[in-house]
């Protein structure tokens, strides 16, 4: 399955459309600069104990563990102790009834599938930093706000339960927005091609594992502790403002291989992201990326012209002999 340049050309030239060629220029670009990732992978493929350890070269620990956060840090954000039990929150901490709760139950999960839409426009135009930062402010405040409201409550039932309900819906499209979609997509990206079924099933596997802590947690916290409960996930999502802001990579409108270069460890890229590095946070595809292509596609239009130029000189040398 290697060295098929036809099929990555064809490939290529479908994904493009616009009824390119494969000799057109955007097309070859493309394929050069791929080709000259998947030569830097090549050269610095190493052990999966090297991977944990740290000493590859391509920074997969670090990117496995990005992917892995994302997931544990949605979970962490309060997500699946709503999901699984709105309606008792409602009955038991809010006072409504059964079939009110059950009402709003269900215009809230309308409600959440219109905001999970909104993020296909809002991911490529804001990047995934500034929707994983805004959505753990929203959901943060939210959580504030509902354990205040839940906390009074006693003091004017119907006011502070129409504030708590509120603020439960501003979560839930807050989520929506953001962090429903952008843990999923940023594992995927953020992974090399070689470490991304691995990187992926590892991410999603903290999903699933996080997701089934909160929601054995939940309803001894809201029968036993009441509004104190939401202030543990509104501390959680502060506190994941920070780990982003200064952990996470943007990964928007850049290419895969933009990322491996990135991560590569004579990028110069720390594991801390500096305050003032505007690169690293841009939505936008940085100068810095542009030039790494450059020199990838050069590496390997390099490449294949002295494979050209020895298949020349072998063939004149077997025209040679043959005379």
């Amino acid at each position: 399955m290697k060295d098929r340049t036809a099929d990555a050309l064809e490939a290529i030239r479908r994904y493009r459309g616009k009824g390119l060629s494969k000799d057109d220029p955007a097309v070859q670009s493309e394929y050069q600069s791929i080709h000259g990732a998947l030569l830097i992978e090549q050269q610095s493929k190493t052990s999966f104990m090297n991977v944990l350890a740290g000493r590859d070269r391509s920074g997969h620990l670090r990117r496995l563990l990005l992917g892995c956060g994302g997931q544990f840090m949605q979970q962490f954000g309060g997500i699946n102790a709503l999901n699984y039990y709105f309606t008792i929150i409602l009955t038991k901490n809010v006072g409504l009834n059964d079939l009110l709760a059950r009402i709003l139950t269900g215009c809230n999960a309308t409600s959440y599938m219109i905001s999970s839409a909104c993020c296909f426009w809002l991911i490529d135009r804001f990047g995934r930093r500034v929707l994983m930062i805004t959505g753990l402010s929203l959901q943060s405040l939210a959580y504030i706000v509902v354990a205040i409201s839940i906390g009074l409550l006693p003091k004017a039932p119907y006011e502070l339960g129409i504030v708590a309900v509120s603020f439960l819906f501003l979560y839930y499209g807050a989520f929506g927005c953001t962090w429903g979609m952008v843990p999923w997509v940023y594992q995927s990206e953020v992974n090399s091609i070689a470490m991304r079924t691995v990187g992926s099933a590892a991410a999603t596997s903290f999903n699933w594992l996080f997701g089934f802590v909160c929601t054995q947690f939940t309803p001894t916290g809201i029968e036993n502790i009441g509004y104190r409960f939401y202030i543990i996930f509104a501390v959680f999502n502060l506190v994941f403002i920070f780990v982003v802001y200064f952990l996470y990579p943007e990964t928007a409108n850049r290419t895969l291989e933009d990322l491996d270069a990135y991560f590569d460890k004579d990028a110069g890229h720390g594991i801390i992201i500096p305050i003032g590095d505007k690169v690293t946070k841009s939505a936008k595809r940085p100068q810095e990326a542009i030039d790494a292509e450059a020199s990838r596609i050069a590496m390997a239009e390099n490449r294949d012209s002295k494979t050209k130029l020895a298949a020349e000189v072998e063939h004149q040398e077997d025209v040679t002999r043959a005379v």
